[in-house]
């Protein structure tokens, strides 16, 4: 029984370093960018029982988790056979897109489509432990499971078909994006006109300084 249960970790973590073709990484970014977008309409109607369209796009789907998911893909794989760092390096840098896509929305628009506010320890409600390990555990996911799956599925495509399947998206995805770079999805559920950064009853709002003299003190 445990050789076969080292067996499955084997093959996966082998599926896990594999190397990915340019439109296969594409095909990922779009399965990604999907997959985040029904995790994000599902959890907003878990817990405030609203299904509303999540994320700044007409589309269904959330380039950020897209383009998270497939740098951790590109990135990680390297590190297959050791899955606490994958886990680690994969929350860090969850946490630095989170929070420099985060940034960049607030000074484009003055709107904020995520607030961790209300989470202990968050970073001007952009990020916050716990959904740093959630994307850690998502980065896990897509390293080992979802993106070596969703390939094995692509290339049982006729390559031509697969191509022309990805270059449709690409063009349905860009039209979008551009569209919505100047009318982003708005409204009750999706954002919040100012950002709620102080502290709630209890909790503790870290400021970016003090992160930023922890690394200085830490690294002298």
């Amino acid at each position: 029984m445990t050789g076969k249960i080292r067996q499955s970790i084997g093959r996966r973590k082998s599926r896990a370093s594999r190397q990915y073709a340019p439109a296969e990484l594409a095909g990922l970014f779009f399965a990604f960018s999907a997959a985040g977008w029904l995790w994000e309409v599902a959890l907003h109607l878990v817990f405030n029982g609203e299904l509303v369209k999540r994320g700044t796009m007409l589309g269904p789907w959330l380039p950020i988790y897209g383009a998270g998911g497939v740098l951790a893909v590109l990135l990680l794989r390297r590190f297959a056979d050791k899955p606490l760092r994958v886990f680690a390096l994969g929350a860090a840098l969850c946490t630095v897109i989170e929070y420099g896509t985060g940034r960049y929305l607030d000074s484009l628009y003055g709107l904020r489509w995520w607030d961790y506010s209300m989470l202990p320890l968050n970073i001007d409600g952009l990020v916050s432990p716990l959904t740093s390990l959630v994307f850690g555990a998502g980065c896990c996911a897509a390293v080992y499971w979802a993106g070596p799956l969703a390939v094995e599925w692509m290339r049982r495509l006729p390559r031509l078909q697969a191509r022309q399947c990805c270059a449709l998206l690409a063009v349905v995805f860009l039209l979008d994006f551009g569209w919505s770079a100047m009318h982003p999805n708005t409204g009750a559920g999706v954002t919040t006109s100012l950002p709620s950064v102080q502290a709630a009853e209890g909790l503790t709002v870290i400021d970016p300084a003090q992160v930023h003299l922890l690394l200085c003190s830490m690294a002298k």
